[in-house]
């Protein structure tokens, strides 16, 4: 995680940069898979996520894309207001990037929990930003996480499949009875995370790069066993 940059554009709203209105008093009409709007939350999602909120400028983020800072202004209103979209888009990027690892529930309660885990682990390895930008978000205090319903709806459903999972095998004894869906969901999005928010230490104290493709598929499969070890009865 780089530190903040100087020059900071600390401007969270009324400054458009060229001379136009403010975007706070334009209509949010554009559907963020507009081209412009997705080329934006692109360029934000990285210098959110190496740069912090706070070490982040509107300008970094113009020099990176096809459009002008007053157009950012005019899409987002305010840098939060972009800081809180990119939350929400890179959430759904995740969630919706994954490869499907089928009907969960024609699986024993033990594969099927192993398959979200190594669909976690997938999601978590192709959008390595993701995981530094919520890095970030939980540094200032985790303040659009608290107050965003669709990624608390995204959260809530991941819970749910795991808790459904969980309680079918401790309900045909393959489970053990003394965890909680939240114990498991802890273990496993811990251990996909950790090894791509501390890459660079690992690769520099042991010469470990966790995006090798031999070393992903072992790294991988740790995961998955001890996953396995932790919840079977």
């Amino acid at each position: 995680m780089e530190g903040a940059r100087g020059d900071i554009d600390s401007d969270t709203g009324g400054d458009t940069g060229d001379g136009g209105a403010a975007g706070a008093d334009l209509p949010m009409t554009i559907s963020p898979m507009d081209p412009v709007v997705r080329d934006i939350l692109e360029a934000a999602l990285s210098e959110f996520a190496n740069y912090g909120f706070e070490g982040t400028r509107i300008e970094a983020i113009t020099a990176r894309t096809a459009t002008s800072k007053r157009m950012i202004y005019y899409h987002f209103g305010s840098k939060e207001k972009l800081y809180e979209a990119v939350l929400n888009y890179a959430y759904d990027m995740v969630r919706s990037g994954r490869e499907s690892p089928g009907d969960l529930d024609a699986l024993s309660p033990l594969d099927a929990l192993l398959a979200q885990a190594g669909s976690a682990f997938d999601g978590f390895m192709r959008h390595p930003d993701f995981i530094r930008l919520t890095l970030q978000e939980n540094l200032r205090g985790a303040p659009v996480v608290s107050t965003s319903p669709e990624i608390r709806r995204i959260n809530q459903g991941n819970m749910a499949s795991v808790e459904r999972h969980l309680r079918r095998g401790q309900a045909d004894g393959s489970l053990r009875q003394d965890i909680e869906p939240l114990d498991v969901y802890i273990t496993f999005v811990g251990l996909c995370a950790y090894h791509v928010s501390a890459r660079p230490s690992y690769k520099a104290l042991f010469d470990a790069d966790f995006f090798d493709p031999a070393v992903r598929a072992a790294r991988r499969a740790a995961i998955c066993d001890a996953l396995a070890r932790y919840i079977r009865a």
